[in-house]
């Protein structure tokens, strides 16, 4: 009795969960998905893709100026991703590109510019104008945002303290 109780007997074994082969990983990418073959390892998918399946694995020493890659001509990495043609990433809404900074950012940040001036470390320390409770790198990134706005896009009176640090005033 003591022995079933501590389970001596009766085991029940887990089926073999490896369902690798007959369900593909679901890839939202037309073209990746077109170009994967879930028979293959990740890897050797990664390849035949054009990019590199094991970014961190040491390469052998005979091999530093050769590369082959099996199949790469028939996808290549830059056909996997829309790259800009420019440094500067367009905006994708409306909002975003009519006000960058929200109105209520920009109130939020000119009663703080207003007290403090230019200072983030005594805006940060402010629990009462800092209500927010953002730390010195958040107020440090919105204010930039709120010093670079073009005057079309200022909702708020500017405090005088501040007005030479605006870049449209």
């Amino acid at each position: 009795n003591k022995k079933r109780r501590a389970g001596r007997y009766g085991k029940t074994k887990l089926k073999n969960r490896n369902f690798r082969f007959f369900k593909p990983p679901q890839i939202q990418d037309p073209i990746i998905r077109q170009n994967w073959d879930p028979k293959k390892s990740p890897a050797v998918n990664l390849a035949n893709l054009g990019l590199n399946g094991l970014p961190n694995a040491r390469k052998p020493r005979g091999s530093e100026g050769t590369t082959s890659l099996t199949n790469a001509s028939s996808c290549k990495a830059i056909e996997l991703y829309d790259i800009p043609v420019s440094d500067v990433i367009p905006k994708q809404t409306l909002s975003q590109r009519m006000l960058p900074v929200s109105i209520e950012n920009q109130q939020y940040m000119a009663k703080c510019f207003e007290k403090h001036g230019n200072d983030y470390t005594k805006m940060a320390r402010d629990i009462k104008t800092n209500n927010m409770q953002h730390n010195e790198n958040q107020l440090r990134k919105i204010g930039a945002r709120f010093l670079l706005l073009d005057e079309n896009q200022i909702r708020v009176d500017i405090p005088e303290s501040i007005k030479d640090l605006m870049v449209s005033s």
